[in-house]
C-alpha cells in the first residue's frame, strides 16, 4: 500500500486586498486551459517506480488500471469491463478487459501489459520501492527476495484481454488496491526506451484521460493534454491543464485572487480569509490523514504510560483544530480518521471506540503525579521533535503550553528541524516524542492501526503490547472473517490504542481548495486524488 509520511498542513497569514482580477472570456470554454498548482514536482510517471506525492497525482491522471476512483472517490471499472467478485474464498480475481483501451501510441492495452508491470515491480532487479504494494499477490515474498522467478508471481494472462490475479489471502479492501496501485506498462515502449521510461514527457506512456507534456523531473511547470486515444475521450471536457509548483499557500492565494489560476490548495489561517472573500469558491473537505505523536520506547521517561496519558488529557483537540489550525481540520477521535468506515449499524467507526480522547486537566495532573512517582523525578523534561514549518511549530507550541498547565515541572521543549532530518532522527531513535502525519490509499482502519503494530512501517520505536498485537493478528487473519467481525476487532484495537497511548492521535486533516465557480465535477475525495477527467466548464 502507499505509505506517505506527511508534514502538518502549512499555516500562513496574508493581508487580503481587493483587486481587479483579469476578466475571463466565455466565448469558447472548450479551448480554455485550466490552470492549477502543485505542491511539488513530478519525479516520474513510471508506475513501477513512483514514490512521491507529486508523481502519484500525475500517474492517477495519465495511467489507468483495471479499476479507478471517480470524482467522488468511488471505485469504478476502467480497463476491466466490470467490478468482479473474487472466487476461491476471495483469493482469485479474473478480469475481462476492454478491447478499446489504448496507449497513447495507438497500441492496445492487453492483459500481458499488466502481467509485465507486476512482475517488473516485484522483481528485485528493478529495486522498486513500490514492490510491497503487490505483497498480497501469491508468491510475492519468494519472487521479491529472488528465491523464485518473476514468472511465479500469482498473475497471468488467460488471453489477450483476460487477466487473472491470485492472492495469498483474502483482502477485504482489495478493490481499492486494484484502483490505486495496480497499473499496466506499455511493453513496446519500455523495450524501446529502457531506463528512460516515464522519466520525461517524450518517454511517457499513457492509457488514461491525459498525456503529460512539457515535463521532466526538474521542471516546475507542465501540462496535461487530453489523450485522443483514451477510450472515453469524448467525455473528457478539459482539453488542457497547466500545473505550476507553488511552495507557499500565500502565493497560491495571491494567484487565485488575481485570477491567474482556476484551482489551488490552501491551509491554515488563510482558510478563514478565503471563506470571507471567496465564499462560493472555497471547498473544505475531510481528508483521510491523521496527525499523531509517536513516543520513543527506548527511553525510560517517554516509555512511561502515565506520562503519555498526562499529555494526551492535557490536549484540547477541539481547540487545537479550531483555534490553532483554523483550516477545517477535525479533532482526532482515534488514530482512524472520521468517514473511512461505518459499522453494521451505519455509524462512523469511531462511534464504537472507547475511551474517547478527551480534554481533562484534572486527569492530566493526576497521571503526571503518578509518572513523577514511577520515574522518581519531580521535574520531567521531554523534547518534542517537529519539522520546521509554521504549522508544525504552531502545533508543537500549543502542546508545549498545555504541558505547562499540567505542572510547572512538566518541561516540554520543542526542537524544530527539516522534515527529512526529523524522519532520520525518528528512524535512529534520536528523539523523545514528535509529530507526524499519515495517509492511506484504502478505506480500512488497519493501515492506521499498524502505526503501533510490530510490522508497522513507521512504528519507529517498535512499541509493542501483547493484547494489541493479538488483535492486529486477528484482524489480519481474513480467511474466515465477516466484515462486521473485522470492524469490531478494529474498534477494539483502536480503543486499546487510545487507552495505552501507543501513539497519541491529534487531529484529522482537512483538504481545502480554492476552485473557480466556472467549473463543475471537480471534487476532493477522502482518499485519493481529484480526477480532472470528470471536471467540465459550466456552460
Amino acid at each position: 500500500m502507499k505509505k506517505i509520511i506527511v508534514s502538518v498542513v502549512g499555516l500562513a497569514s496574508i493581508l487580503v486586498l481587493s483587486a481587479c482580477g483579469k476578466s475571463t472570456s466565455s466565448k469558447d470554454e472548450t479551448s480554455r486551459t485550466f490552470k492549477t498548482t502543485a505542491q511539488t514536482n513530478v519525479i516520474t510517471v513510471d508506475p513501477n517506480r513512483a514514490t512521491d506525492v507529486g508523481s502519484y497525482l500525475a500517474i492517477s491522471q495519465v495511467v489507468e488500471g483495471l479499476y479507478k476512483q471517480n470524482n467522488q472517490g468511488k471505485v469504478v471499472p476502467s480497463v476491466a469491463t466490470k467490478i468482479v467478485q473474487p472466487t476461491n474464498s476471495g483469493k482469485t480475481y479474473t478480469f475481462n478487459l476492454r478491447h478499446d483501451a489504448k496507449w497513447n501510441d495507438g497500441s492496445r492495452v492487453t492483459a500481458s501489459d499488466f502481467v509485465a508491470s507486476f512482475r517488473r515491480q516485484v522483481d528485485p532487479k528493478t529495486k522498486s520501492q513500490r514492490a510491497g504494494h503487490l505483497s498480497d499477490i501469491q508468491n510475492y515474498a519468494a519472487v521479491n527476495t529472488g528465491k523464485a522467478a518473476p514468472s511465479k508471481l500469482g498473475v497471468k494472462a488467460l488471453g489477450k484481454y483476460k487477466l487473472q490475479i491470485k492472492l495469498s489471502h483474502p483482502v477485504p479492501y482489495y478493490n481499492y488496491v486494484i484502483a490505486t496501485q495496480l497499473y499496466p506498462i506499455n511493453q513496446r515502449a519500455l523495450a524501446k526506451w529502457g531506463s528512460k521510461y516515464g522519466q520525461d514527457s517524450k518517454h511517457a506512456a499513457s492509457d488514461g484521460a491525459y498525456e503529460i507534456k512539457n515535463w521532466n523531473s526538474s521542471k516546475d511547470t507542465w501540462n496535461l493534454v487530453k489523450n485522443k486515444d483514451y477510450y472515453d475521450a469524448d467525455k473528457v471536457d478539459l482539453n488542457k491543464i497547466h500545473f505550476q509548483v507553488v511552495k507557499t499557500p500565500q502565493t497560491s492565494m495571491r494567484l487565485f485572487q488575481a485570477k491567474d489560476i482556476d484551482e489551488t490548495q490552501i491551509s491554515g489561517s488563510l482558510v478563514a480569509d478565503a471563506k470571507k472573500q471567496f465564499k462560493n469558491e472555497t471547498v473544505v473537505s475531510k481528508y483521510g490523514q491523521v496527525a499523531f505523536i509517536p513516543w520513543n520506547n527506548y527511553r525510560k521517561t517517554t516509555r512511561n504510560l502515565n506520562l503519555r496519558r498526562a499529555l494526551s488529557y492535557a490536549i484540547n483537540r477541539q481547540s487545537l483544530a479550531k483555534n490553532v489550525l483554523k483550516d477545517g481540520s477535525l479533532p482526532a477521535q482515534s488514530v482512524v480518521p472520521e468517514g473511512e468506515v461505518k459499522d453494521a449499524s451505519g455509524k462512523d467507526f469511531n462511534a464504537g471506540v472507547e475511551p474517547k480522547l478527551t480534554y481533562n486537566l484534572t486527569k492530566a495532573r493526576h497521571y503526571f503525579k503518578l509518572a513523577q512517582e514511577e520515574l522518581g523525578k519531580e521535574k520531567i523534561s521531554v523534547q518534542l521533535l517537529t519539522a520546521d514549518t509554521d504549522a508544525y511549530k504552531a502545533v508543537a507550541e500549543y502542546i508545549q503550553s498545555q504541558a505547562k498547565k499540567v505542572s510547572p515541572n512538566f518541561n516540554l521543549v520543542v526542537r524544530s528541524i527539516p522534515l527529512q532530518q526529523e524522519i532520520s532522527d525518528f528512524s535512529n531513535h534520536k528523539f523523545d516524542a514528535g509529530t507526524l502525519g499519515w495517509s492511506t490509499d484504502f478505506p480500512d482502519p488497519i493501515d492506521y492501526l499498524n502505526l503501533a503494530a510490530k510490522a508497522g512501517v513507521i512504528n519507529f520505536t517498535k512499541w509493542t503490547n501483547a493484547q494489541y498485537q493479538q488483535l492486529i493478528d486477528q484482524i489480519n487473519d481474513t480467511t474466515n472473517q465477516t466484515s462486521e467481525q473485522r470492524v469490531k476487532l478494529q474498534q477494539k484495537a483502536a480503543s486499546l490504542l487510545n487507552e495505552l497511548q501507543g501513539v497519541t492521535p491529534l487531529y484529522q486533516y482537512a483538504s481545502v481548495h480554492l476552485r473557480t465557480k466556472n467549473i463543475k465535477g471537480l471534487d476532493y475525495p477522502l482518499i485519493g486524488y481529484q480526477k480532472y477527467e470528470y471536471a467540465s466548464w459550466k456552460k
